[in-house]
């Protein structure tokens, strides 16, 4: 089975190979028989965690091999400068302490048939992600605009936001909704940048909180924090921060 990693990435599980869009003349990366198992569960359990005990049975046991955590770790360490070679600034394996690993849920996996993979358009992975560190700042503030747009979308209708919290008196939406395991989390990372950024709760005013699930895991990833001044009802006069690194 071959599937579109960010959306840029063709991974074939049967051979363990790897292939970058509209790079025709390069040679596939190959992975070894225990990488490509360990690949394969990855994708198979997107946006899952796997415990370690789960690779060490499925990728060693059930193989007749023996396998340790260090060895998982050197094999995840290869897999990462692997990914990392192919698709730079790319966080694909993210690692929960004291649990396992996950194919991080950020990552759009696609799965293709023979003909949609002859079909798909060609591009420039890595010209685009180089272009993307120089316009860095640019990003931020489209990311802003973008928030604070969405925002006052979905302001007309409350039910489709999500309270988590509340900042003072103001309360703290989220524009989907949270695992109770991350509750906590996302209110320790919304209170931080609120105090830091010094976004006090004003008088009518409500929060609306992005936030990227790999941050709960200890990783970099995208905070946002809109603060919105009710009139009528409606949010305005939005302030917003953000950030790409905790």
């Amino acid at each position: 089975m071959k599937y579109l990693l960010a959306d840029v990435l063709v991974y074939n599980d049967e051979d363990g190979s790897f292939s970058l869009i509209g790079a025709p003349e390069e040679e596939p990366q190959m992975l070894t028989g225990t990488a490509n198992a360990i690949m394969k569960l990855l994708v198979a359990h997107h946006g899952n965690v796997i415990e370690r005990e789960g690779f060490l049975r499925d990728v060693w046991d059930e193989r007749g091999l023996q396998g340790s955590n260090n060895s998982l770790n050197q094999y995840i360490s290869i897999l990462r400068k692997m990914l990392a070679s192919l698709v730079p600034d790319t966080g694909f394996i993210v690692t929960v302490p004291k649990m396992g690993f996950m194919l991080s849920a950020d990552i759009p996996v696609t799965p293709l048939r023979s003909a949609e993979t002859q079909s798909l358009p060609v591009k420039k992975p890595r010209r685009w992600r180089y272009e993307l560190l120089f316009c860095s700042a640019l990003t931020l503030c489209v990311l802003a605009l973008c928030i604070w747009s969405f925002v006052i979308k979905q302001n007309q209708d409350h039910a489709k936001m999500h309270l988590l919290t509340h900042i003072g008196e103001c309360p703290v939406y989220t524009f989907s909704p949270l695992a109770d395991v991350f509750h906590s989390k996302a209110i320790i990372l919304a209170q931080k940048i609120q105090h830091d950024g010094n976004l006090p709760c004003l008088k009518n005013s409500i929060f609306y909180l992005h936030i990227q699930n790999t941050l709960f895991y200890g990783h970099e990833g995208r905070l946002v924090l809109s603060q919105c001044s009710l009139t009528q009802g409606k949010a305005s006069a939005c302030r917003t921060l953000y950030t790409y690194e905790w």
